[in-house]
This record gives C-alpha cells, sequence and structure tokens, in this order.
C-alpha cells in the first residue's frame, strides 16, 4: 500500500508541473509545442531496522539493519554514510558507499583516551530505477571502547624475565655496561574480540615510534646511568592507553667496604695521642663480570674525616679489587698523616667523628651510600676519652658548719686534667673556674663562708688537656647548720 507520504509527494508534484506546462501553452498559442520531461517515478523509502536508541551510549562495534520500499518499483541497493559532514552524493570525495546488503557491521572511531564519541549513522533507498531516498534515515548515539592494556613488559635475562632463573620482581634491574638491552612486551583488548593491537614505544623523552606490530626492541649501546623504558598499545578505534614503564640502571656502581676497623661503627673510642688506621677495599662489579674489557673499572676513590679532610687516590683501572689504608693521629710528629682533634661539646663530653669512602668508575658513576652493615662505607668513632671528677668532702647528706671548705678531685685516662668547673647552688651563684697548671690558684679544693643554713647544692666538672669536659656534673647535697 502506497503511504500518504508518498501520494502528497505526487500530488504535489503534479500540481508544481500544471503551473509552468499552462504557462508555456498560452505564451506559445498555436506554435508547435514542445515536448517536455514529467518524471512520474516515485523515490523510494528508507527505515532502519535494528540500530542504537537515539543519543544512547553503543559498543564501538555496531551491527546496523536497514530496509527499504519503493511504491511504484522496488529497491535495489542502499547507500549510507557517517556524521554530520556529508557532502551531496555524486560529489567528488563523496563519503556516501554503496552496498547491496541490508545489514553490516560497523567500527566506530572513538577519541585516543578512550572516552565516548558521538557519531550520525546515515543510509537510504536507491529504486530500480536508480533514485534515491531524498530523506535519508539516521540515527545519532555515543560510541564507546575500553582502552587495551599492557599486560607484559620485562627485558630480557632481567629480573622480570619469566625464563630467567633468578625471576625476582622486587629486585633493581642493573645491566651490564656495554651490553645490548632488549625489551619484550605484550597487551591485550577486553572489547576488540581479537582485534589486532598496535604499539607505540620510547626510551627515556625520545619521542615515541610510530604505532607498528612490533612486541619487543632492541638497544644495542645505553648510556651509564637511570633509564626508563615506555610502551603504550593502541585499539582499532584509535583509544591508548596510559604508557607502562620499566626501569633499569646502566651500568652497575663501584663498591667500597671498610674493612678495619673491625669494631662496630659508634663504639669506638680512641685514646688522645694514639694513632686510629683505617683499611679499604674497594672494586667495579663491570670488571668483575667483565675482566678483559678496560673500559671498565674503578677510576678515582675519595676518603673523608668529617669536614676537615679530603683525600683523593687515583687507582689502577686494570685491578679487579684495590686495596689501601690511611691513619689518623694526634701526633704531628708522623709524616704523611692528618692531625685529629677532639671534637668537645660545651655541655660535656665529645662529637663523634665520621670516616667515610666514596668511589667513581670510568664512566662517572658515583658509589652510592649503602646502609647494609657488611657493606660498610662509613665509621663512626669517638676520639678522646673524657676525664672525671670526684668530691671526698663533705659527702652526700653531711651537715656542716657556715664556714666550711669542699675538696675534689680529677684524672684523665689518656692525659691530665686541666681545668674544673664548679659552683655552689646554681640556681643563686656563677659558675668558677680554675686551672689546674696556675702556680699558686688552689684547684682542687673552696672555701665558703658564712653560708646560710640550709640545704644546698655543690657541683664541680673536669676538663682535660685536650678541650673535653667531663660528661656529667659531680652532685653532692648537704646541710648547713650553726656550730656551737
Amino acid at each position: 500500500m502506497m503511504s500518504f507520504r508518498r501520494l502528497a509527494a505526487g500530488a504535489f508534484a503534479v500540481a508544481l508541473l500544471a503551473v509552468p506546462l499552462a504557462a508555456t501553452l498560452f505564451l506559445t498559442g498555436c506554435r508547435k509545442q514542445e515536448k517536455l520531461f514529467i518524471d512520474t517515478n516515485l523515490a523510494p523509502d528508507t527505515r532502519l531496522t535494528s540500530a542504537p536508541g537515539p543519543y544512547t551510549q553503543a559498543n564501538y562495534r555496531i551491527h546496523m539493519y536497514w530496509d527499504g520500499t519503493d511504491p511504484d518499483g522496488f529497491v535495489v541497493a542502499y547507500h549510507f554514510a557517517w556524521d554530520d559532514t556529508v557532502p551531496p552524493y555524486g560529489a567528488e570525495n563523496s563519503p556516501w558507499q554503496f552496498t547491496p546488503r541490508s545489514d553490516s557491521l560497523f567500527k566506530a572511531l572513538i577519541d585516543s583516551a578512550g572516552e565516548t564519541r558521538r557519531h550520525t549513522f546515515y543510509v537510504r533507498a536507491v529504486d530500480n530505477e536508480g533514485k534515491l531516498d531524498p530523506l535519508a534515515a539516521r540515527v545519532r548515539f555515543d560510541a564507546w571502547t575500553v582502552v587495551p592494556e599492557i599486560d607484559s613488559l620485562y627485558r630480557v635475562d632481567g629480573p622480570l624475565d619469566p625464563s630467567s632463573p633468578g625471576y625476582n620482581p622486587d629486585r633493581k634491574d642493573t645491566v651490564l655496561m656495554f651490553t645490548p638491552v632488549r625489551f619484550i612486551w605484550g597487551g591485550w583488548d577486553p572489547d576488540g574480540l581479537g582485534a589486532p593491537i598496535h604499539y607505540s614505544y620510547r626510551l627515556d623523552s625520545n619521542p615515541f615510534s610510530a604505532y607498528g606490530d612490533s612486541m619487543s626492541t632492541t638497544y644495542p649501546t645505553v648510556s651509564a646511568g637511570t633509564h626508563f623504558f615506555y610502551v603504550k598499545a593502541r585499539d582499532e578505534t584509535g583509544a591508548e592507553n596510559f604508557p607502562e614503564n620499566y626501569k633499569f640502571v646502566m651500568n652497575f656502581e663501584p663498591d667500597s667496604e671498610i674493612l678495619e676497623p673491625t669494631e662496630d661503627t659508634g663504639t669506638l673510642t680512641v685514646s688522645d695521642g694514639d694513632t686510629i688506621w683505617f683499611r679499604w677495599s674497594v672494586r667495579d662489579k663491570e670488571r668483575v663480570l667483565a675482566p678483559e674489557d678496560t673500559r671498565v673499572g674503578v677510576a678515582s676513590i675519595w676518603i673523608t674525616l668529617d669536614n676537615d679532610f679530603r683525600k683523593e687516590f687515583h687507582v689502577d683501572t686494570l685491578a679487579q679489587t684495590y686495596v689501601s689504608e690511611w691513619y689518623f693521629t694526634s701526633n704531628v710528629a708522623i709524616s704523611d698523616s692528618h692531625y685529629i682533634e677532639s671534637r668537645n661539646s660545651p655541655q660535656g663530653g665529645n662529637a663523634q667523628h665520621r670516616f667515610e669512602i666514596n668511589s667513581r668508575d670510568l664512566q662517572g658513576t658515583f658509589e652510592r651510600s649503602s646502609d647494609v652493615a657488611a657493606d660498610r662505607e662509613k665509621f663512626d668513632f669517638w676520639y678522646n676519652l673524657p676525664p672525671e671528677s670526684w668530691i671526698t668532702f663533705p659527702a652526700d647528706g653531711d651537715t656542716v658548719c657556715p664556714d666550711f671548705e669542699v675538696v675534689w678531685d680529677g684524672s684523665d685516662a689518656d692525659g691530665d686534667v686541666a681545668a674544673y668547673q664548679f659552683v655552689l647552688d646554681p640556681s643563686m651563684n656563677a659558675y668558677r673556674v680554675c686551672q689546674v697548671d696556675l702556680p699558686g690558684q688552689p684547684c682542687t679544693s673552696w672555701t665558703y663562708e658564712n653560708v646560710e643554713t640550709g640545704i644546698h647544692e655543690f657541683r664541680v666538672r673536669a676538663q682535660d688537656n685536650a678541650g673535653c669536659w667531663e660528661e656529667s656534673w659531680n652532685i653532692i647535697h648537704f646541710y648547713v647548720e650553726e656550730c656551737p
């Protein structure tokens, strides 16, 4: 049955043709009539029978179905096109495509980030006389996809290589200098139904490669240092995943170790006037693993003591292990040595000294600090034993008269006592210092007169000839009362 739309369109066409025909007859009069072409073929009608709902979301793989009818003939084929920028049919580079089918599976394009993208699909029928439906059926919807994923990425012979006997995902990957670096990767597309994935990669901040099918690459030479290798995937819609990365270090760093002293760091105290020796070994793992390669090895070693001393040693780069020693002493008469001083604290006692060793290889890589006890690169120690003092009179808790004498003494295990500092009732009086080597000045006792009755406190500490004060005060409390 012919649709109402088609009957109305036919009647309207006949009416339009009648007006110019009457005008022509009126103007020509009795002249010979010219032949006029009247198109009596009605256009076909097209409709979509299965498609996404208008302005809904659909997977990028879409199976569209359509059909058409012709009121005065039959439909022989269809033309279809995508999106709004559709030029007229027959124009140059027209996006309209011919098909004899009434359905097709399409793959809609998606933004590179995998976000939804709006599309419009058009289809129109062609009848047996070649006439097109002037009003194409269409539907507008949002297509979406799931971005592809990189599900494996490793360096051949690296810690993540499944074929490597030492498979260890938590281990840092360090590569021997001057060896090729080969990477292998793979990925999948959750909604691609087996469609091919393309990959792009780069090393560090270099530009990404063009997308391709390759799932491996090799870098013949890589400079020393820390590097990042990146891989990203793109599916058939153009959606890309965020790049996955693999971190590795090119060139094993040199390794230093303090062999002597053998005591635990921080427990050794060197007596004033004594000498402390340090013995160490340094090696470059590159040299051990590639003993014939003269391009690898230790280049320089630095030793430091606190912020006062620094010395550089140039090393025989052909040696697999370099062993040497150095010493520090307060005896300046010993040649080729560094004078070490007691690092005194105003509050009492000494501050620690730190001896440290650091090395650099031929590639310019410096050794990084290690906190492993078996790999000591730093050694903390004390220098100069602090002095000690004691009070001989009065004893703690004694009772004395208002006029009394406090007596004390002291010693230094690795030197001499040089001075004492003392005070009676520190919250009320100033501290006094007496020098032991000053003639005529008593330095192990002090007399107090007319001291008020009540409880009092006395404290004293010693200082040695190296300037080190005793670590803590000697303190007594006693009672002063009137004497008969």
